[in-house]
């Protein structure tokens, strides 16, 4: 039952995301709340604990690339929401093959867009920048960049329908 919640709230903040722009809270607070309900409901106080320990995992393992620009709020209170729904173990996997599949899609977008080599050099500057000369400002400075962007809900669909594939079959 869980699952098919999970893959009902992940197909509305796919649609959601990809007219808009953005993912409610509306939708992702009733995920929370349904993740929160059912476990209490099958599996007592353990299943609060099991819910409540996934939906911080969710929000802040994701709370920095959200202070990095890299994604939006919504993104974050998302993966509360699966974290509530699906725990720590699920929630952990799903955000790195969502990151894997975002690496994808941005180095395929580069490829397209014939941007390659301008982006390699942007980040092979930072990088210096950051490791060698220790200036945290270009990290800061990373956030207000103009960079290709596009939703990150493109990465969380695979991400999350791997993590299920390769935990429940």
């Amino acid at each position: 039952m869980i699952h098919l919640i999970l893959f009902i709230l992940i197909v509305i903040a796919f649609v959601i995301d990809a007219r808009k722009s953005l993912i409610p809270n509306k939708v992702t607070f009733c995920g929370t709340m349904i993740g929160f309900i059912f476990h209490a409901c099958t599996e007592g106080w353990s299943g609060v604990f099991f819910a409540v320990i996934g939906a911080i995992t969710g929000f802040t393992a994701l709370l920095l690339l959200y202070f990095f620009g890299a994604l939006g709020a919504g993104d974050v209170k998302l993966f509360a929401a699966i974290g509530a729904m699906m725990g720590f173990t699920f929630v952990l996997q799903s955000m790195l093959y969502a990151i894997l599949c975002a690496g994808v899609i941005g180095l395929i977008l580069l490829l397209i867009r014939k941007q390659m080599i301008k982006t390699g050099h942007k980040l092979a500057t930072w990088i210096v920048s950051i490791v060698v000369c220790q200036d945290m400002d270009s990290l800061l400075g990373m956030k207000h960049q103009k960079n290709m962007k596009f939703p990150f809900m493109y990465a969380v669909v695979p991400g999350v329908a791997l993590t299920w594939y390769y935990s429940f079959l």
